[in-house]
């Protein structure tokens, strides 16, 4: 990595203290980047597992994060690689298997690596064990200052453990709201206006309708929703409208099975049945690849994208001009709630093994300052579980902005997604999550019944 500027690290020595309402720091993007090492004769390194290749200012951030750090911290060489140069590939599937390996083997080559909750349970799920970071990963509970980080429901509210099996092994650098997007110019051909708060399922049905009238009418192709194998959209749509039927946030995010979620449950299948009338899925989703596929939501192939906020940052990578006409909007739901789906997740974590563990634990402290949680804000235009100074609704300036603003404001910390089936079925049932999508892929396909459905997956349920 190149070496930093100077003002770049004093400004963030500052910053790492802390920040006031009346701070304003001074942000700018730097471009003054390169592969080569900053300390070449360096005794100590961190090897590095990135994210965000190729994602635009999140990306950006990664790369000033690896610049300041090496100025910080001249006696450490960062040796920073992304997944695709390490693995060939960006899948969370993929670096599952990777981080297994290190650890049957023991050879630890990466210190840092990448996981997020839903790696961190397809690891699990490949080791059969949904505690296996308590053996293998370092809890930054346990780290000096750690937790005065991070904001204080992160710290206090049991969900963010959970989804890392009972630890906290990171920042929380990434906040994020799940958001069905329309492309607006798709919108305007077929002659429909989405909402884009208060949408309702009987809304969406209408507009997947709709979709299916104009093909009929136009002989189009138009899909209403993009799917793909390998990150299921659907599943994101199924869980909002299961959780808004229970209309209480603590039962939402809470993993235990009732009555009244097996009640949502079946309601929700009827629901994805009657979308399945209407061919709602894009042809191709049986072969697409979600990180090779991005671009089809850009290309009009579809109305809706469901997905993260952090779509913003990948398609601003692969067309900026074309960004501007995927429109974000609130998920429908059954019945209004006071709660949303989305959450805060880390994005790194140190192997416990792990040769330069020490170095690992300085870069993700480094990481965890008011000026990472400005950046964060700034560029990635989403919310982050860093204490920091935070942009709001003052300072949105685009329509993805305005959207994560309102958000906030509109449900504050009442945010939870599960990656796993517990938030239905309890927690001894978490890892029939696998079994759940491929029901609602055939609902959508309309192979069976939303009656099959439910009586499949209640008879895996121990």
């Amino acid at each position: 990595m190149k070496k930093g500027l100077v003002f770049s690290a004093l400004l963030l020595l500052l910053l790492s203290g802390g920040c006031t309402n009346e701070e304003q720091p001074t942000i700018e993007k730097r471009t003054d980047f390169t592969e080569a090492p900053a300390h070449p004769d360096s005794e100590k390194r961190v090897n590095w597992m990135g994210h965000w290749l190729h994602e635009h200012d999140r990306e950006t951030i990664v790369q000033e994060v690896a610049q300041d750090f090496e100025l910080m911290n001249p006696d450490i060489d960062v040796n920073l690689k992304y997944p695709q140069q390490i693995m060939g590939v960006r899948s969370k599937y993929v670096a599952a298997k990777y981080i297994v390996r290190m650890i049957k083997t023991g050879n630890i080559e990466w210190d840092v690596i990448w996981l997020d909750d839903r790696i961190y349970q397809h690891v699990a799920e490949e080791l059969d064990d949904p505690q296996w970071g308590k053996k293998h990963l370092v809890n930054f509970e346990e780290v000096d200052g750690f937790t005065q980080t991070q904001k204080p429901f992160i710290i206090k509210d049991s969900i963010y453990r959970e989804q890392t099996g009972g630890m906290i092994v990171g920042p929380y650098i990434e906040g994020y709201y799940n958001v069905i997007y329309y492309n607006k110019d798709v919108a305007k051909q077929i002659g429909i206006k989405i909402k884009h708060a208060g949408m309702t399922y009987d809304d969406l049905l209408s507009y997947v309708v709709a979709v299916d009238q104009y093909n009929q009418e136009h002989n189009t192709n138009i899909a209403a929703f993009y799917e793909c194998n390998d990150f299921l959209s659907s599943q994101i749509l199924f869980q909002n409208l299961f959780k808004s039927q229970l209309s209480d946030f603590d039962k939402a995010k809470k993993e235990v099975g009732s009555d009244e979620k097996n009640a949502a449950l079946l309601k929700t299948f009827q629901a994805f049945e009657e979308l399945g009338k209407y061919n709602p899925l894009i042809d191709s989703h049986n072969g697409n690849v979600w990180f090779k596929t991005l671009y089809l939501p850009l290309s009009d192939k579809c109305l809706f994208f469901i997905n993260g906020i952090w779509m913003y940052s990948h398609w601003m990578g692969i067309d900026e001009e074309k960004t501007i006409k995927m429109i974000p909007a609130e998920l429908p739901v059954f019945q209004k709630t006071n709660y949303y789906l989305g959450g805060y997740i880390p994005t790194w974590a140190v192997m416990k093994d792990a040769p330069n563990r020490d170095e690992g634990i300085r870069l993700l402290m480094f990481w965890s300052t008011p000026l990472v949680a400005e950046k964060w804000v700034r560029y990635a235009k989403a919310p982050t579980g860093l204490v920091g100074h935070l942009s709001t609704s003052d300072t949105a300036n685009d329509q993805f902005e305005q959207f994560q603003a309102k958000i906030t404001n509109r449900y504050g910390s009442n945010v939870h997604y599960s990656t796993n089936a517990g938030y239905i079925f309890g927690e001894r049932n978490r890892l029939l999550q696998n079994d759940l999508d491929k029901i609602i892929i055939q609902l959508l396909d309309s192979e069976i019944t939303a009656q099959q459905a439910y009586d499949e997956i209640v008879e895996k349920v121990k």
